[in-house]
């Protein structure tokens, strides 16, 4: 009866160690996976800085001509202002400036 104890004994340590095997295969697959996504996330980061900074630039543009685009309202209501109290020197001469700076 012992030799069969042992025997079995060692079936079950046969099957552990091939579960541990299965285990260790699909960990490393896992891992082989995780090397591979973090190479690509490196490969795009470059791309994804330059689109980062591209918008930037996009945004601060748009910036600019939001506050010119304000300042000519400003400079045209002024010279209707202006001409309605019948100030039309300074209106000319605000006139004039606004197409300067178109």
């Amino acid at each position: 009866m012992a030799p069969n104890r042992r025997g079995m004994g060692d079936e079950q340590l046969k099957q552990k160690i091939l579960c541990l095997k299965r285990n260790m295969a699909k960990i490393s697959m896992d891992q082989q996976r995780i090397r591979e996504e973090q190479t690509s996330v490196r490969l795009r980061f470059p791309i994804i800085k330059q689109q980062c900074e591209e918008l930037r630039e996009e945004m601060n543009l748009i910036s600019k001509q939001a506050t010119m685009t304000q300042f000519r309202i400003a400079l045209m209501f002024r010279i209707i202002r202006e001409r309605k109290e019948g100030n039309f020197s300074q209106a000319a001469k605000l006139t004039h400036f606004l197409l300067f700076i178109v």
